[in-house]
């Protein structure tokens, strides 16, 4: 398994998704997912480059959950000793700053998960109704566990209800950047894949 952050924070964008609270999103346009896209296989280059860097603890991850995941971790992301060559990605790509690149990163998720959801990989994925229910189903026998704790059962529930929430909220499931974002769903499952 790779030790690097930037795996883990890849890793950890797409899987985020599934936890994430809703909120209303900026428009995007082509031209700031084909840089964003752009970004992605010199990252991985650096990631393969810099395997032996520091594993990253659970502890370290942001513990509180967001809709903004990439720009949550930029704070961890500078912290690595790749981080100078990191930002050289993002300046040839055309980024003034981590900060734009991630901010344009959430927006392309964001639309990317809402698509995947709308319009499932496979046939056998469920639909928004069956993820529903399973969350409700869920969070009832977090509520009836009775062997953890009562913090870890609280975060638990947080989680589950900001994933209802997410799943209901027209801000997502119906934002007008999966429509933008749709031609480019096979290559970002294409490079997510690569960083699996």
């Amino acid at each position: 398994m790779k030790s690097s952050f930037f795996i883990y924070i890849l890793t950890f964008i797409y899987i985020i998704f599934s936890f994430i609270t809703a909120s209303a999103q900026n428009t995007l346009n082509r031209p700031e997912i084909e840089k964003f896209i752009s970004t992605l296989p010199s990252i991985n280059a650096l990631v393969k480059v810099n395997e032996g860097e520091e594993a990253i603890q659970n502890s370290n991850v942001p513990s509180d959950i967001t809709h903004t995941p990439i720009t949550a971790s930029l704070k961890l992301l500078r912290a690595q000793t790749s981080f100078p060559e990191f930002t050289t990605i993002l300046n040839r790509a055309g980024f003034s700053s981590p900060e734009q690149w991630a901010n344009i990163g959430d927006k392309v998720m964001m639309a990317f998960s809402a698509y995947q959801l709308k319009n499932p990989p496979n046939a056998s994925a469920p639909s928004i109704e069956e993820i529903k229910q399973d969350l409700n189903s869920r969070l009832n026998n977090i509520k009836n566990n009775q062997f953890i704790s009562n913090e870890q059962k609280q975060t638990l529930i947080n989680k589950i209800q900001n994933s209802m929430a997410l799943i209901s909220d027209p801000n997502y499931i119906d934002n007008e950047n999966i429509s933008i974002i749709s031609p480019y769903i096979d290559r970002l499952n294409s490079l997510l894949k690569e960083y699996q």
